[in-house]
């Protein structure tokens, strides 16, 4: 076999473990479509490894929970800003406990893991908090923002778990 065949050979293989990796933990997301979407546009994961995702991927759940801080604000209004308050709070939390994660990302240890997985967690109940709150009564614009932010949350919290 010629010294090209062996090139292509290995690079089919890399590629596939890649496509492999991203859609292993995207089939088990809340929206596989987006993760697939969202960690298939980005240049970053190509030939990323799980800690590698992990990183873009917290890089999406913190702009998306505090994307959901603009939303939340945008939709206040007399009737459910006592709600619309404490979803403020928990989505400042949630973002809180994002920022802990990026340096435990490439920590190995077993309490580091441990601490990721704890803090991603809390994200993803902080998020997930403010539509409990509202139930049937969530404005849309909210709804829809709260989805994507817990789909990236609990993202990280699938990859975390295979560390």
């Amino acid at each position: 076999m010629s010294s090209f065949a062996i090139i292509f050979v290995a690079l089919a293989l890399v590629s596939q473990c890649e496509a492999d990796l991203i859609s292993g933990f995207c089939s088990k997301s809340n929206n596989p479509s987006l993760c697939d979407q969202t960690l298939r546009s980005n240049p970053r994961s190509r030939g990323a490894d799980a800690r590698g995702l992990a990183n873009i991927t917290l890089g999406n759940a913190l702009s998306a929970t505090q994307a959901l801080v603009r939303v939340a604000k945008s939709v206040s209004n007399p009737t459910n800003k006592e709600i619309i308050d404490t979803c403020i709070e928990n989505f400042d939390d949630a973002s809180d406990n994002l920022k802990e994660c990026k340096a435990l990302i490439q920590k190995k240890d077993k309490a580091s893991i441990g601490t990721l997985v704890t803090e991603a967690s809390a994200a993803l109940t902080d998020v997930d908090t403010c539509s409990d709150e509202f139930g049937a009564k969530e404005p849309p614009q909210l709804k829809q923002a709260t989805a994507k932010a817990y789909t990236f949350v609990q993202l990280l919290l699938i990859i975390a778990n295979t560390f």
